[in-house]
């Protein structure tokens, strides 16, 4: 029987994380003596990593590169900051829980693969309660690539023992969506989140769902074999 396999991306999809991250970022800009950019500006910065979110913040531009030695200075004190406050104003997305459960009847393995460095993912998701839920759980700094780049989606298929053809990678952006198409699996795309102004329907995920208590309906539009697996 085949294995089938859903991978989500973590912050913008499952978790909202922005308000703790933008904290920690705040506050390491002023120690730097370098202007907040808030709450709005930081949301829209997410999604590559860590550290392009502090170049971002440092050079207000999506591609901008700072000062190495600023960079490295406004960096190691976010990091102090973020991972004493990893999980304190953040909060799941609604029905992420019951929806995970659900995936679960279906007997579907789940996988988190996100940019975020591993250090922080881990306890991200001990603290929302999802860490147990996930049979492979990758960052950003696991493998040599990351989001998106293929590698991560192709390593947790084969870790899992899944195929392409059974995959789906559920994200927020369109790192996550290039990631899905760059692997050869299903790509379905969440409209709430850190998709820093992009239509992703522009770029034809193969579902856009408007909240996670909409994607088993959607997987199984995708999967339409997985009826028989679920287990009531």
């Amino acid at each position: 029987m085949s294995r089938f396999l859903a991978l989500f991306d973590l912050d913008g999809t499952l978790v909202d994380s922005a308000p703790d991250i933008s904290k920690a970022l705040d506050s390491a800009l002023i120690s730097s003596s370098l202007p907040a950019i808030g709450e709005e500006a930081t949301r829209s910065y997410i999604g590559d990593g860590s550290k392009r979110l502090v170049h971002r913040a440092i050079t207000r531009v999506r591609e901008g590169v700072a000062d190495m030695n600023l960079y490295a200075e406004v960096f190691r004190e976010f990091e102090n900051n973020y991972i004493k406050n990893i999980f304190n104003k953040s909060k799941l997305y609604p029905k992420v829980l019951d929806t995970l459960r659900e995936l679960q009847n279906y007997q579907i393995y789940l996988g988190c693969v996100t940019n975020k460095p591993y250090n922080y993912t881990i306890p991200l998701l001990q603290e929302a309660g999802l860490f147990n839920y996930f049979q492979i759980i990758l960052g950003g700094d696991s493998l040599r690539h990351k989001k998106p780049n293929p590698e991560p989606i192709r390593h947790a298929i084969e870790k899992v023992g899944a195929q392409k053809a059974t995959t789906s990678m559920i994200g927020d952006s369109i790192t996550d969506l290039h990631a899905a198409k760059n692997a050869s699996v299903k790509a379905i795309c969440v409209s709430y989140g850190y998709s820093g102004g992009i239509d992703l329907l522009e770029h034809k995920p193969d579902k856009m769902i408007g909240s996670m208590e909409e994607l088993p309906r959607a997987i199984l539009s995708l999967f339409p074999s997985l009826d028989k697996n679920r287990h009531y």
